[in-house]
């Protein structure tokens, strides 16, 4: 199986890009635009490669099926999908096409996401004595979250091929809901965290750190409150609370480097390369996650393009080695499919 994904991420201000993000603009042998790296340019070569060993009608020992599938981005719903229909049932092993700049990537990285949620009381901003401010809150389980990362990284040091694990505040917003204003105190934040694991990090602890964090924040805040307003000789009604919604739990991938898919693909970089290959492992999760995880299929990530060019402004990917991609795709499933090639 071939796999890639068709949705890209929101090119954020179009004012910071030289060139339209969305109009493939090509300068220098580089394609511009949001999703040219991550990940429509290894779409396209994956495609490429099926029509290729199709036209050629080259006797195949299996067939290939391609994963064109939607919301990697997100939940990956179109992934769980696919499988949930019993179109993988029939896959022994899954490239994934994503921009890994040649390395043949047999490993990724887990990930729990999860949203906290504080809610306190709405006020004017001139009178915050008469609602409950969340901000407090949030500066503390943005810090609490530094430290479960600093503990996790000295607990399980570098992965050699995943580096280090992470806890990563990335959205931070107040009020929850709707627009803010600069003279109203919110009465409910947000914070959405995206936690990257590697072998070794149970995701159930992950899990009871990160509702402890809440729990704690909580209690901490609540204190901070009354003596505070012990000082000023008031007692303003209700409390802060802090919860935390999981919304994903992705496991940590590992492919044995001795599977065939992985032989395959290495032969494969090898013949258009002319060097060996380097293994490595993915930085973040993948749709293939789910293949591995649910389907117990054998998966290899690789394909054109920097991948430290995804998500970024002025997104770019390399036209000639998407070429190159495409022939490595062919050979790959060629050799995987047909044992009379010289292994």
């Amino acid at each position: 199986m071939f796999e890639a994904h068709t949705d890209v991420v929101t090119p954020g201000d179009r004012a910071r890009w030289r060139h339209d993000p969305f109009g493939a603009h090509i300068e220098n042998g580089r394609m511009f635009g949001r999703g040219t790296n991550d990940t429509k340019g290894n779409l396209a070569a994956m495609l490429i490669a099926m029509a290729a060993l199709k036209d050629a009608g080259v006797p195949l020992s299996g067939s290939i099926v391609g994963g064109v599938l939607c919301d990697e981005e997100g939940m990956m719903t179109g992934v769980r999908h696919f499988i949930a229909q019993g179109h993988a049932d029939p896959a022994t092993a899954a490239v994934i096409c994503e921009p890994q700049d040649g390395l043949i990537c047999i490993a990724q990285k887990g990930a729990v996401r999860a949203r906290f949620i504080v809610t306190g009381r709405m006020s004017h901003g001139a009178m915050p004595l008469s609602g409950i401010n969340p901000a407090p809150a949030v500066a503390r389980i943005i810090d609490g979250l530094a430290d479960l990362e600093y503990d996790a990284v000295g607990t399980l040091g570098c992965d050699p091929l995943l580096d280090w694990p992470s806890f990563t505040p990335t959205v931070v917003q107040a009020p929850a809901q709707g627009p803010p204003q600069l003279n109203v105190m919110p009465g409910e934040a947000e914070i959405q965290v995206d936690v990257r694991t590697i072998p070794g990090q149970n995701h159930d602890d992950v899990r009871k750190q990160l509702s402890a964090l809440a729990r704690e924040t909580a209690e901490a805040i609540n204190i901070l409150y009354r003596r505070y307003d012990r000082r000023l000789g008031i007692e303003r009604s209700g409390q802060l609370n802090v919860g935390v919604e999981f919304l994903t739990d992705r496991p940590c991938t590992r492919t044995d480097e001795n599977d065939p898919v992985v032989k395959s693909a290495c032969w494969a970089s090898r013949r258009i390369n002319g060097r060996e290959p380097g293994l490595a492992g993915v930085p973040g999760a993948t749709d293939g996650t789910f293949l591995w995880a649910l389907k117990g299929i054998p998966i290899v990530t690789m394909g054109a393009g920097d991948r430290h060019v995804p998500h970024q402004v002025d997104e770019w990917v390399d036209l000639e080695q998407l070429v190159d991609t495409a022939r490595i795709y062919a050979l790959t499933a060629l050799h995987y499919l047909y044992p009379a090639v010289d292994r």
